[in-house]
């Protein structure tokens, strides 16, 4: 399928919230709800799903940027919509397996994807980016879960997630407190990988995924799928993994060619 096609799919799976921009080596999504603080809704999720199956079924795209229209990158969940649900643990159930379901393709996508954050990233819209592989933020951004100032429970993945990416003592106070962490407390625990200027935020996260325009992308996803597959084990386990994935991956042609370009001394060009 055409990425034109796909950028049109995108709009109407997701009933114009998100938008799919082609940038050559990578593509950008963008959460499109800015009069509502990019609030993520059962909309959002469908576009978000079907840019993602975009872009993977893309053989030029080599990452994936995440970006919010407007003033934030996202406020969260959008209430309105979770408010019409929690009343039946049934339905809500549903919702949370179709949430779940579009954060889990976000984190296991093949493809390198970047979060660029800038305003405020809360709640839902802090989950999504805590499955990103890569955070950009801006140096005067709020980030952090709300969830606990108004009485809710962070059901979007943040008591699994946050607690493996900052430890425990901190995943506990932020979540319990609703508290914010500023951004370089959050570069500092590892929860970001950069900070810079606010109007910086976009750029530099386009620059890291244009860097990936050289990189073999069968090897970014099997360093990815390697990662995904040795946390939380024993490490003579996960090691089993990476033998696996390893003894695969060399003898792919882009091993090849790297190998051959090596020799020449020249540059490797991966399809």
């Amino acid at each position: 399928m055409q990425l034109l096609q796909q950028v049109e799919d995108v709009d109407a799976a997701s009933a114009g919230t998100v938008r799919l921009e082609h940038h050559g080596v990578f593509v950008t999504i963008v959460l499109n709800r800015p009069d509502k603080m990019n609030a993520i809704s059962c909309s959002v999720l469908a576009g978000i799903r079907r840019a993602i199956q975009a872009a993977e079924q893309t053989p030029s795209v080599k990452a994936i940027v995440i970006r919010g229209e407007g003033r934030a990158f996202s406020a969260g969940g959008d209430l309105e919509e979770v408010s019409a649900l929690v009343a039946d643990s049934r339905r809500f159930d549903e919702f949370l397996d179709y949430w779940h379901e579009s954060l889990n393709l976000v984190e296991d996508c093949e493809l390198p994807t970047i979060a660029a954050v800038h305003g405020i990233a809360f709640a839902g819209g802090f989950e999504l980016t805590q499955v990103c592989d890569f955070v950009v933020l801006g140096e005067q951004t709020k980030i952090g879960d709300q969830h606990a100032n108004l009485g809710l429970f962070p059901a979007g993945g943040s008591t699994q997630r946050l607690t493996r990416l900052i430890g425990p003592r901190l995943a506990r106070w932020m979540l319990m407190t609703g508290s914010t962490i500023s951004p370089h407390d959050a570069l500092r625990v590892g929860l970001v990988n950069e900070v810079v200027e606010e109007d910086q935020v976009l750029r530099r996260a386009e620059e890291m995924a244009s860097s990936f325009a050289a990189k073999s992308r069968r090897a970014s996803a099997e360093i990815k799928r390697a990662l995904a597959l040795g946390e939380g084990l024993p490490v003579r386990d996960a090691l089993r993994y990476e033998r696996q994935i390893a003894v695969r991956h060399m003898a792919s042609e882009d091993v090849r060619v790297g190998i051959t370009a090596f020799q020449a001394r020249t540059t490797p060009t991966f399809d």
